[in-house]
């Protein structure tokens, strides 16, 4: 198994949820990681918590991108891990929302990260590393009715994530996508409260679940690599 001690990481979304839990496992591993989130307040608290390095980012944009891979690069004197694990959700009818939502939802979601990752290939190169890209099982769900925005930024992340792979793969890069099921995170409690469901948290994919098999695909030795992981909670409902 590959060691984490050492290895430099940057992590979008790193305040909570999935992208928090991952984390802490880098950080758990012996791993220097830098934190990033739109939000300053929960990103310093997560950051002092998890000892990590914060980095204030709103990922929406490719001028955004840019800058935040400037920082990390600077802060932590290069890179070895990208997790890409921040994004917004969008639920509503095609016919029903504005022309603005789809391009705030493609912006944070697909041209934010894709602008980081492009940024950040050379370091990348440098240090052979990897990129773990966190999707959503919605890419392959039966019915998307109300949440066909959302799924089409996934949609599009993957073909990111696919297409990336093949093209620096062969230059010592890694690109593991990872696509949870539903996963007890504040955004899936608001998704319950908002539709006045019961949000039982327990019955549902933990985000340290989902940081454990991001670990894994980390921790591979350097003669594979995983490319897709989709992960579920064990009791459906």
């Amino acid at each position: 198994m590959n060691s984490l001690q050492g290895k430099r990481a940057l992590v979008t979304g790193g305040s909570a949820g999935i992208g928090r839990a991952i984390a802490a496992q880098l950080v758990a591993g012996g791993a220097q990681v830098a934190i990033a989130a739109r939000t300053q307040s929960a990103l310093e608290s997560a950051a002092l918590e998890l000892g990590a390095t914060p980095i204030v980012a709103d990922l929406s944009s490719a001028q955004a991108a840019s800058q935040l891979a400037a920082e990390a690069l600077d802060k932590l004197g290069g890179l070895d891990v990208l997790v890409l694990s921040s994004g917004i959700y969008l639920e509503g009818n095609i016919t029903a929302l504005a022309a603005r939502d789809l391009s705030d939802l493609l912006g944070a979601n697909v041209i934010g990260p894709t602008a980081l990752a492009k940024s950040l290939v050379p370091a990348l190169v440098a240090s052979q590393g990897d990129v773990l890209i966190i999707n959503s099982s919605i890419v392959r769900a039966q019915n998307i009715a109300g949440r066909a925005y959302y799924a089409a930024g996934e949609q599009a992340m993957k073909a990111i994530a696919d297409g990336l792979r093949d093209e620096i793969n062969a230059l010592g890069v890694r690109v593991t996508s990872i696509y949870p099921g539903t996963t007890a995170t504040p955004r899936q409690e608001r998704r319950h409260r908002t539709a006045g469901k019961q949000y039982q948290p327990e019955r549902l994919l933990q985000p340290s679940d989902v940081a454990l098999m991001a670990l894994a695909a980390l921790c591979l030795p350097s003669t594979a690599e995983a490319t897709d992981i989709y992960v579920r909670p064990r009791l459906k409902s």
